[in-house]
């Protein structure tokens, strides 16, 4: 009777595990499963979590150029709405498929996910190079490359916090940071590219580039927790290993009639059952509102707009290091709430006060890139600390998923507080930015209390 009972919880942990395919069997907030210890090859992780950051960040943050050439050269008949679409399209498809390239991520395996990323957004580039309607760019430049770069990017930002405890926040930081120094190196690169080779070969350059680059790294990317597909091959091997141990017809008998006992759940292809808890819906909530406000455009001249979106993207790249070494000391909730803070106050008092100053601007960049990049940092050791590390790239895209919804609600919300104002005046489009911002620090203020009730605690 003991070993039936041993059958039946096993056989309970297959049933569940393939009625949610992506899921540990656990739920994510039992027991906070997470690693022990810290071993070298974590670093070889990093290494290629950063240079995975760096291609795909690198690239769909720098659709910029991309549209400057459109509007002037190849597709100098579309509107700047129209081809503005292209880089909406990638930035939110990104993010907008977290929720499901999260949970292949987790079921396949990081690498497997990483890989197939690399080959689409190859794919997508050179498909985009033979393209010549504005459509085509919507479905390849826009959607195809998006979704690959979803498929590499939850894994590249989930996977050092396998890999590392103590330094879980600097080891992160690291690996993001690369999404920084990527955006000073392609863009310019990308410019130079099309006066020496036209557009069409840069974008088959760069599509060789993502597979040159891409490829090795995910192969590096190597996993400490089961994922779900190895999980539920594992358990039917046990599960026929105990029926082929079976000694007598009965006992054999007996785990039949246990397997049928059984209930068998409907088949789920996607699992949001963690929403359920409040602290994690707290966190997707604090970003939705937060992505609000970094949809907003600052409001810089076109003759400026290089040179401080350079400074924004390098301070970017120093506090994703910076805070998450400090989030290692403090706690990452705390780091969370001061990096949003101190975002709020960057926007409520230097950039309202601006004005056309390019140095009070500049100051804006330092203070706003450093604080905005350190969150793109903290959000995935905080979701380990909320929900453990079995399902980290799936929970890690759901909280984007939210700031997806942020970011497409953010951009028209602003842009028609500018054109109240015909564009002259930013005061309104500040105080919308700030709002939003107090909120989510508000948020973040909750969840901080609810970990803890001590102010002064590391949470």
């Amino acid at each position: 009777m003991e070993q039936l009972a041993d059958d039946n919880t096993v056989l309970d942990e297959q049933v569940h595990f393939n009625s949610h395919p992506s899921s540990d069997v656990e739920s994510p907030f039992d027991g906070h499963s997470d690693v022990d210890d810290e071993q070298p090859y974590g670093w070889v992780v990093v290494a290629a979590a950063f240079f995975v950051q760096a291609i795909v960040i690198g690239t769909v943050n720098g659709y910029g150029i991309y549209q400057d050439q459109y509007i002037t050269h190849d597709y100098n008949t579309s509107s700047t709405f129209q081809l503005a679409w292209v880089g909406t399209l990638n930035v939110v498809g990104m993010d907008l498929s977290g929720p499901i390239t999260g949970q292949f991520a987790d079921h396949f395996g990081y690498r497997v996910s990483a890989f197939v990323g690399a080959l689409i957004m190859g794919a997508s580039l050179i498909a985009t190079s033979f393209s010549t309607q504005v459509w085509q760019l919507y479905i390849f430049q826009g959607i195809l490359y998006g979704l690959g770069a979803s498929l590499a990017f939850f894994p590249s930002l989930s996977l050092p916090s396998q890999w590392f405890k103590k330094r879980r926040g600097f080891a992160t930081g690291i690996a993001v940071a690369g999404g920084g120094v990527g955006g000073l190196i392609i863009s310019p690169v990308t410019t130079a590219l099309f006066s020496k080779i036209g557009y069409r070969w840069t974008v088959r350059t760069m599509a060789i580039v993502h597979l040159v680059v891409l490829i090795p790294a995910s192969a590096l990317f190597k996993a400490r927790v089961e994922s779900g597909k190895d999980r539920a091959k594992r358990l039917k091997q046990e599960q026929s290993a105990r029926e082929l141990a079976a000694t007598s017809e009965k006992e054999l008998q007996d785990l039949q009639d246990a397997v049928a006992r059984v209930p068998k759940p409907k088949r789920q292809v996607m699992d949001f059952t963690v929403l359920k808890e409040i602290r994690f819906l707290i966190l997707v909530l604090l970003s939705f509102f937060v992505a609000n406000a970094y949809a907003q455009k600052n409001g810089v001249s076109v003759s400026t707009a290089s040179l401080l979106i350079g400074i924004l993207n390098g301070s970017s790249a120093v506090g994703r290091v910076t805070m998450g070494l400090a989030s290692d000391h403090i706690g990452d909730i705390n780091t969370l709430l001061i990096s949003t803070f101190c975002a709020s106050l960057s926007i409520l008092v230097v950039w309202m006060f601006a004005g056309t100053s390019v140095v009070m601007m500049t100051i804006f960049c330092v203070l706003y890139g450093f604080f905005s990049g350190s969150f793109v940092a903290i959000v995935p050791t905080v979701a380990a600390h909320l929900c453990g590390i079995s399902r980290l790239a799936s929970m890690t895209g759901i909280v984007y998923g939210g700031i997806a919804v942020g970011t497409l609600i953010g951009s028209p919300v602003g842009g028609a507080l500018l054109d109240l104002s015909k564009g002259v005046n930013y005061r309104p489009l500040q105080l919308w930015a700030g709002l939003v911002m107090v909120v989510g620090l508000v948020l973040n203020v909750i969840l901080k209390f609810m970990m803890n009730p001590k102010p002064w605690a590391k949470v």
